[in-house]
């Protein structure tokens, strides 16, 4: 996700770059000058609106992942959820927050992807993929 955020605002600003360029040598320096000055807002509103739709994805209602439960430890909300433990008939309560739940998420996401284009690199290489 932050990868495609990041690209987009590259493009936006490449785009912008490249559209303040004098088109020939008769161009006049006042409209330079204001496209100079309406550049750092367009910047300024393309950062905005990366930044918004990040904190859109933190301004949503948290759903825990599948498994946990929601419980009140010190006054703090956590999730818990059960771990089986080798060798023992008890299982181990394991509690994180929402922000530590997050980036278990984003992990896992970012792994699937991970995996997603190292399965399609390989399918192009006719399976031989990383063998000599």
């Amino acid at each position: 996700m932050r990868t495609a955020l990041l690209t987009t605002a590259l493009m936006v600003a490449a785009v912008g770059a490249w559209a303040d360029e004098p088109a020939s040598a008769d161009a006049k320096p006042q409209a330079t000058a204001e496209a100079a000055a309406a550049k750092p807002a367009e910047q300024a509103t393309a950062n905005a609106a990366t930044t918004a739709s990040v904190a859109t994805e933190e301004d949503r209602p948290f759903k825990p992942p599948q498994g946990y439960r929601p419980k009140r430890i010190n006054g703090e909300q956590v999730y818990c959820v059960k771990r089986p433990v080798l060798g023992s008939r008890f299982p181990k309560e394991d509690c994180r927050n929402e922000a530590e739940l997050r980036e278990l998420v984003r992990n896992k996401e970012q792994m699937k992807n991970d995996m997603d284009r190292v399965r399609a690199v390989c399918a192009s290489n006719n399976g031989a993929c990383g063998m000599p």
